[in-house]
């Protein structure tokens, strides 16, 4: 079988490129002839990907397009996927879905360029005459509907088959979509051994090292800075916890898109916060070795799976996280889960509280979360499920799980309704 891959890759800055080259084409290589397809703007900088694929410009698919069985989409939502986008609607195959909510890509390539016609379009393909006066009200008064309408039925319908790393996932497509051809599979995580068996003493050289031996505890929070994730909760909550825990740190972790530093100005956190902005997986590895826990909450979501939380909880660090989308998927004993509600700061102050205060119970958080990912996050597993459904979809033989999904739609189910729908179709289906 011989498989297209279309992604963005490094130095790319998008953790689909990290995605790509490190959990699926290492493992998929393994049963699937691969060559990748990428931006013909990008000089591929990852030595594993350039030493061991062919890599085209995606333009160069189109006189190219009979050598393969099928092409394979990594699809997300920002403007990196441009090339992806539209080759997925002119040559149609398998799109793995990373976010569900595609509103900022659309934004990207319509309003950011000045073609409100574009964004206009998409919505009425979506939703019809009433998404169409959604779009023009969007457009009037700049309150974009960025995590209320998926905005992927066009990628749906035109692809044979769409992956999901979540059953939240999963059920939105299939509310956009029945007839979608569709499946879930776990995404997959390569762990990194090296600190599993750090010592205090390391842990020490460090934190002398940076200047920060007499702190505690030290939280960290990882991933794009933006408004949905929190953090005007976040740093309220921490300015009051000083009062109780004077020597604590917050280590921020990402690309600040939206001017953090001067919300941290205005509360006067400076001596206590540090936005260390895109690290290198070393540094990042180095951070996490010297962190007690982890904050990293997200509302609304756009159904992404957040591969800084497996990374997190791959460590053995427990994190606190909101209790919507995928994450509410985790397993409770591997996590602390914040509902979304009028409680959520007394709820994260008490969490915080907690597992400053208890180390056993960080201890064995941090535990129950590594082992969650070692068992449900294997990228040699998940690289079997790949090519299991890509398999099913070139035979056709995944309209029988595609029927039976569509069976518990019809029923009108919910996300609250049933957590455990898609297990229950693969074991119908292993009964079939």
């Amino acid at each position: 079988m011989k498989i297209a891959f279309f992604s963005p890759v490094s130095p790319q800055k998008t953790g689909i490129a990290d995605y790509s080259e490190q959990e699926i084409l290492p493992y998929l290589s393994k049963y699937c002839d691969i060559d990748v397809y990428i931006d013909p703007r990008v000089k591929p900088s990852n030595p594993y990907l350039i030493n061991n694929f062919d890599c085209f410009s995606y333009k160069d698919y189109k006189n190219k397009a009979d050598e393969y069985d099928i092409p394979l989409y990594q699809m997300g939502n920002n403007e990196y996927h441009a090339f992806i986008y539209d080759s997925l609607l002119k040559y149609p195959g398998i799109t793995v879905l990373h976010d569900i909510y595609l509103h900022g890509f659309l934004w990207s390539q319509s309003l950011a360029k000045g073609d409100s016609r574009r964004y206009i379009s998409e919505f009425e393909y979506c939703y019809g005459s009433p998404g169409v006066k959604l779009a023009e009200y969007a457009i009037s008064s700049g309150a974009y509907p960025e995590f209320t309408h998926p905005l992927i039925k066009r990628i749906i319908d035109r692809s044979a088959g769409v992956i999901c790393h979540s059953e939240f996932g999963i059920r939105k497509v299939l509310m956009e979509q029945p007839n979608s051809t569709c499946t879930v599979i776990p995404q997959p995580f390569s762990r990194n051994t090296q600190s599993d068996d750090i010592k205090q003493s390391e842990k020490e050289h460090i934190l002398k090292k940076i200047g920060m031996e007499n702190t505690f505890p030290i939280v960290t929070s990882f991933g794009y800075i933006s408004a949905h994730k929190r953090y005007d909760i976040i740093l309220s909550v921490f300015k009051k916890i000083l009062e109780i825990y004077p020597t604590a740190v917050f280590i921020i972790v990402g690309q600040d898109k939206i001017g953090l530093s001067n919300k941290i100005h205005e509360l006067e956190l400076e001596n206590h916060v540090i936005i260390k902005g895109f690290v290198t997986h070393d540094i990042l590895v180095e951070i996490l070795n010297i962190t007690d826990f982890c904050i990293n909450l997200r509302y609304p979501t756009a159904g992404e799976t957040s591969r800084s939380v497996l990374q997190i909880m791959s460590h053995g660090k427990p994190v606190i996280v909101s209790n919507v989308g995928w994450f509410s998927e985790l397993p409770d004993n591997s996590c602390l889960k914040v509902d979304v509600d009028s409680y959520q700061n007394s709820v994260l102050s008490e969490f915080f509280q907690l597992l400053t205060d208890n180390k056993k119970i960080r201890d064995a958080i941090g535990r129950n979360g590594k082992d969650f990912v070692i068992k449900n996050h294997d990228p040699e597993v998940a690289a079997k499920m790949y090519y299991q459904f890509i398999k099913n979809v070139l035979n056709g033989d995944e309209m029988i799980i595609n029927t039976i999904s569509r069976s518990f739609f019809d029923l009108g189910l919910k996300d609250s309704d049933n957590k455990t729908i898609m297990s229950q179709i693969s074991k119908i289906k292993d009964i079939l």
